[in-house]
Formats: structure tokens, sequence, C-alpha cells
């Protein structure tokens, strides 16, 4: 495809200069006139969008991929189809350099900058997998680096999937790098969140040693080290790097992914362990849906006919000995594929199937505090908090007993959220929030803040707080990772509920109106719903409301600006969206309903749970569900 000149528009922005060329399509600077900002645009060739089907599957995955909501993470803000036939991607404009450029000035890193690098981008894939993408291209031209040093992952592979699955048959349908290449991407079939995590592995080789795993003269030479040579020791290439580390690298890229980290998070979190000589700390699985190991589906691979033609493309010409040496290299390599898919499976049987609409209450513990009121799910442990109890609850999620500290946190405990490594409460009577370290249950720190706080909110990079005024309006508070104050909101109504999402924070209030912000509080544009919003969640693109003055839940479209409402039960309270549904906790008559999110509408009979479901929450491959009338947590079970 040519390239545009400046000046032209296109999705809501003005190209202003090409900065990327790539086998899927070309990427530019633009300009985002509605907002006024630098953007980067990247268009796909007009030849992989002709398929509607092939447009709705990207379009659908941008819509997941603008739900991924991480520092490490290059957000996407915008996709669609243009005028010219052509999908686009809108996504934030990093200003600096790939990890290609710094290798190629550098040669191999530091050892603390390649698993500082490793760790952000372990953190960044964990939050991919975890909204049920697989990156699929992990490689150094996906890899930026700012002028401060901050990492962010870019170039998802959602636009490759969805143009290279289903009934499209383009020869280049492969997705990846070969360099960087996990077994069963290169042998065809389910790929899942694992193989990114070889490729991250392939990745830190490169980056301690500056040459890539398997250096071969060949693109089939590589292609059979990748599927049957023990993996690489980058010590070998340069001593002196801890032994433990060789360690990492080589668990990382596992033939067999099951061998593997269970998560990316988990690579990098003992990469940087390797290097300080300190504990790793527990592992655990967090991919979803597709990304999850299994629950991706059927990919092309090399092996189906994309080996010729890549080795085809060499500048030189391919002499008749060559070729005729890579169709028997070709064929052996099938043949040790399916020596491997037939010798190599992990022994289990696949899960068994659903029974329809399958929901049951798995478990319930009682009592849980009195009058539970909020849900966070942090380090494979359920927290629980009661305004009425001074300790929290803090429960393991698979055993369901108490475990570590039942931290005292006072009387009047009106939130908890969770983010990665730590726990946040807020304490309303106190103007305080607390901060927690998840894996020991000890206060941390305090943020003190000016009005009481009511809803609390965290990322990575921040704190987000709903403060009730008793005199004027409430206000938001953006507390940075830090803990220091960097932006206020204040609200023209009294604040009812709170959530972050498609890079966002939504904020409900008394006057049935929900306000949609920036990260740092600007461009409020709020939209109009029956009723006040009890509660707030976003997921499966879009803002989910409970109104239970209405006994409805509201369904906002942010593409199109339209409000759908359903009835669900009675005073309809706390909200989560998971494994593909949305889960709704029916206040008075003791339900859990739950919704699909492509209609809106209930799937199924309603779930009956203990007495006055209030707080609902997803995580550790379950829903939670708080009784208030009960004093219980329940867990749900699929």
């Amino acid at each position: 495809m040519g390239s545009l000149v400046a000046g032209t528009e296109v999705g809501g922005c003005r190209i202003e200069e090409l900065i990327g060329r790539g086998g899927m399509g070309v990427v530019y600077r633009a300009r985002q006139l509605e907002l006024d900002r630098d953007v980067a645009i990247k268009l796909m060739a007009p030849d992989r969008t002709w398929d509607p089907k092939a447009r709705e599957r990207f379009l659908r995955e941008a819509r997941a991929a603008a739900a991924v909501e991480h520092p490490n993470v290059v957000p996407v803000y915008r996709a669609g189809i243009a005028d010219s036939d052509e999908a686009f991607l809108v996504m934030r404009y990093i200003a600096g350099e790939d990890l290609r450029t710094l290798m190629r000035r550098s040669g191999h890193l530091s050892l603390q900058q390649a698993v500082e690098i490793a760790a952000a981008l372990g953190d960044a894939l964990d939050a991919i997998h975890g909204a049920g993408l697989v990156h699929r291209d992990v490689k150094p031209a996906n890899v930026l680096i700012d002028g401060s040093g901050n990492v962010y992952l870019s170039d998802f592979g959602l636009a490759k999937h969805a143009m290279t699955t289903g009934d499209l048959t383009a020869s280049d349908g492969w997705v990846g790098t070969l360099d960087f290449a996990a077994p069963e991407q290169i042998r065809g079939g389910k790929v899942d969140a694992r193989a990114d995590v070889y490729a991250l592995g392939a990745l830190l080789h490169l980056m301690l040693t500056g040459t890539v795993p398997f250096e071969r003269e060949s693109d089939e030479a590589k292609l059979w080290a990748h599927l049957s040579e023990p993996p690489p020791v980058p010590s070998a290439l340069r001593p002196g790097l801890p032994a433990e580390l060789d360690r990492v690298v080589q668990r990382a890229m596992a033939k067999e992914p099951d061998a593997r980290f269970p998560s990316a998070g988990d690579l990098g979190r003992a990469a940087r362990a390797a290097a300080s000589g300190a504990s790793p700390g527990p592992e655990r699985t967090v991919a979803r849906g597709r990304a999850a190991p299994g629950g991706g589906g059927a990919e092309p691979g090399l092996l189906d006919g994309s080996l010729t033609t890549a080795a085809q493309r060499p500048r030189r010409r391919l002499g008749r000995r060559r070729a005729a040496a890579m169709l028997v290299t070709a064929t052996m390599l099938v043949t040790a594929a399916a020596v491997l898919l037939l010798a190599g499976g992990n022994g289990r049987s696949p899960p068994k199937a659903a029974a329809a609409h399958g929901l049951t209450v798995g478990a319930t513990v009682q009592p849980v505090g009195f009058r539970p009121r909020d849900i966070a799910i942090a380090d494979g442990d359920v927290w629980v908090i009661s305004s009425k109890r001074n300790r929290l609850t803090r429960l393991d999620a698979a055993t369901l007993r108490h475990h570590g500290v039942q931290t005292r946190v006072g009387i009047g405990a009106l939130s908890i959220t969770a983010h990665g490594d730590a726990v946040w409460v807020a304490i309303g009577r106190r103007s305080e929030v607390l901060k927690l370290d998840a894996q020991t249950g000890r206060v941390i720190d305090r943020l003190h803040v000016e009005d009481a706080p009511w809803v609390i909110v965290a990322t990575a990079s921040g704190l987000w707080v709903a403060a009730r005024d008793f005199i004027g309006p409430d206000l938001v508070l953006h507390y940075d990772a830090a803990g220091r104050l960097r932006d206020r909101q204040r609200l023209p109504e009294d604040i009812t509920a709170m959530t972050l999402g498609r890079g966002r924070v939504w904020v409900g209030t008394t006057g049935s109106r929900v306000f949609s912000f920036d990260l740092h509080l600007r461009h409020k544009a709020p939209f109009w719903l029956d009723a006040p919003a009890a509660a707030l969640v976003y997921g499966a693109g879009y803002l989910w409301a409970s109104v239970p003055g209405d006994d409805a839940v509201a369904r906002y479209d942010p593409r199109t600006k339209s409000v759908k409402t359903t009835a669900a039960g009675h005073r309809p309270a706390g909200l989560a969206v998971a494994h593909g549904s949305v889960f709704v906790a029916s206040n008075t008559d003791h339900r859990l309903v739950r919704l699909a999110p492509r209609t809106g509408e209930p799937v199924g009979a309603p779930l009956r749970v203990p007495d006055n479901p209030w707080a609902v929450a997803s995580g550790e491959g379950h829903v939670w569900v708080s009784g208030l009338g009960s004093n219980t947590l329940s867990r749900i079970d699929y």
C-alpha cells in the first residue's frame, strides 16, 4: 500500500508523518482532531480487510484491546474501517525509540536493565492475557522506550489474528517472528498466553547476550532449532551471568507450554529475583478466555505452507538443490511435528463441558464480618470489608480458609480495591485510605484525603478516590503511585459509584448521570440513566450500571453513545464482568442474575445465593458474592 500524504484525515486524525512500515500495514504519527493530541495510527492494507468476517473479528478484538489498562501497554483509543477500506487503529503516540534500535546501538543491555524491561513486559502481557488476548508477536520492534526510560508493549497481535483466521487463506497468514516464535506457533494449532511467555524468554536472552536464541544461517535451521534443540544458555555467550537466570530463560523457552512459567509476570519476577538473589514469590495463571491454557482457536503455522513462502523471499533466487533441500527439510519437520503432537500431550483429558448456564454456589463462608460491603481479589486471596468491623477478612481463594494477617483497619471501611501487589481500603470516618501489602497484609502507607473517601479504584499508575463532601458537591481525586495528589475534579452532584475502563474514569451521580473523565480528570461528558447508579463496571466493551431505582441494569456503548436497559431482578447492586458474562447481585430477591454482554439480556434462570447479595467481584477463576443479610461470602463456580 502507498503512503498517505501529510494532511490526510483518517478516523478523526490528521496524518503528520510516516513513522513505520511492516507486513500488515503502515504507522503514522497523526493529530487526533477532537482532543488535539498526537497519536499513532496504524492502517492495515485493504487486501487484509476485504472480508466482512475479518472486519468483524478486527473490530471485536480492538474493543477488547481498548479495555486493557496498564502503564506498560500502549493504549488503543479507537478502531474502525476507513472510507478507503483500510482498517485502522488509533493508539497513544510514544516519543522515543524501540528496543531494536537500542540493541543495535548498545549490543547487549546491562543485567539490571534487561531484567527490569523483562519484568515490565511481563506485567504488560499479564494485563493483555487477563483480557483474553494473546499478543503473538513479542519482539524488539514492538517494545517502545520513551525519553524517561518507561517501557511500553505495542502492536497487539489482535489485528494480525483477526486478519489471518477463519476463511482467509493468505499465503503469509502466519503470525509471529521466527526468532521469537514458540514451537506451537510453528507447528500450527492452538496458541495461548504461554506462546508469549516463550517469546519473552527469547527476548530476555537477546537483551542479555545481544544475540537471538537460535542464530542460524537459514530460516529452516532456525525453525528446526525452535522445535527440537534444547533452550539456550545465556551465560554460555556472556560468562558471569547468574546461573539462576540461565534457568529462567530455559524454563521460559521450554518446548512444551505446560513446562513454562504459568504467566509472563511470573517470568519477569523470576528474572528480577535471579538478578538480585531474592525469591520470586508464588506463581499464578492470569490468562482468561482464548488466552487461557488450551483456550485459543486453531491458527496457521509455518508448517502449513508458509515456510516455503517465507524462504523464497531472500534477495537471491534459490537454486534447485537448495529448493530440494528445503522440501526435504519441510517434510522432515512435518514428520517431527506429527511425532511431537502424538507424543507430547500432557496426559490430561479435555475439561468437561459445562451444563447449560452451569453456575453453582460452590462454597459459602459464614460469618464474614458484619454486613460485608465490598470485595477485592489480590495475590490469590479474597479480601472482604465490613464498615461495622475493625478488621478486614482475608481468605485463601483456593481453600476459603482465613489466610495471613486479618488486618486491623478500624471501623468505617467503605471500599476496597486491589492492583498488583497492593490492596487499598477507604476508611470514610477517618478520611483515610490505607495501602496494604497483598502478601503480608500489613499497612505500608496511609493517604489522608481532604474529604471522606467513598469509592476507590486503582491501577499500577495511581489511585482514584470519590470523596464525600458533606457541605458541597463530591470530589474525584487522583493520586499517583507514590501517593501524591495529582488531579481533582468537583462534581455538580453527589457521587454514587465509580469505576475505570477504556482509559476513562466513569462516575455515577445522584442526578442519574454518569460522567466520563480521562485519567487526569479532564473532558467530562455525562450521559443520563433512568435513575442513579448503585454500581458501575466496565467490561466486554461496555459500561454497565446497576440501577436499583428502576430494577434494571443499563449498558452504555461508548462507540454509539447509546444506552440499553434490561430488567435485572429487584434492587440490583454489585456487578462483575467475567467469563463472557455480566453478573448482577439482585439484592432483595437473593439471586445472582447473569447477562449476555452482546445482547444485554439475561442468560438462563437466576442463581439462588445467600440473603441480600451486595458486592460482586471476579478473580482466581470464580465470581464472588457477599451477602449483607447473611454475613456471607459465596464462591460461584462454573
